[in-house]
């Protein structure tokens, strides 16, 4: 015969308060990744309009896409829904998903206006820092993948010169984010089309 394990009472009230208090990080999380990213929307709109720049540019109109896509996907982003996404991906089309950072990479390298070019690049690479930053902290699992992820930065780093550990650290941490936002719009892009 099968039994309940036995809790305790306060051990009952510890879980269920440890539960609620991770939910509502989550949702702060969700909360300041999408505030981040409206900040970027924002800069880039002003920064357009005050170039008095074509807003029908294809550069443009493709960040602009994407940052609209990373709000509303926010909610959906953590590494343990996204590994699904991509075991899911891999068995139903082994061929390599398309990223949507990437064109809007290429869209942005085409445009005319050199301030406008350099300007909404760093404006994408902000935003995958942004996406990057939220996938790593902003859950449980994201929590588990920084246990992995941090040691081997810090061991990488540790064997570089001394004076130059920190840059090394800092760089470091710069293009793992990035590659992480990056590839979280990849992942997210794809779960969505799938379902």
């Amino acid at each position: 015969m099968w039994t309940l394990p036995f809790l305790y009472l306060p051990d009952a009230v510890t879980l269920i308060l440890l539960i609620l208090v991770l939910g509502e990080l989550r949702k702060a999380a969700i909360s300041h990744v999408r505030q981040e990213l409206l900040i970027i929307r924002k800069e880039m709109l002003v920064f357009w309009a005050n170039r008095g720049l074509d807003h029908s540019d294809a550069g443009y109109r493709a960040l602009r896409s994407l940052v609209d896509s990373s709000i509303r996907l926010a909610p959906r982003l953590s590494p343990a829904r996204l590994l699904f996404v991509h075991r899911l991906q891999k068995r139903i089309r082994p061929l390599p998903i398309p990223s949507p950072a990437h064109e809007a990479s290429l869209r942005i390298g085409r445009i005319a206006n050199k301030s406008g070019r350099e300007k909404l690049g760093r404006l994408q690479m902000e935003m995958s820092l942004a996406l990057g930053t939220f996938f790593l902290i902003g859950s449980i699992s994201g929590w588990a993948m920084l246990l992995v992820v941090v040691p081997k930065m810090i061991r990488r780093s540790l064997a570089r010169r001394a004076g130059h550990r920190a840059d090394a650290f800092f760089d470091m941490t710069e293009r793992v984010l990035s590659r992480a936002g990056r590839r979280v719009q990849q992942l997210g892009f794809a779960g969505v089309s799938e379902v």
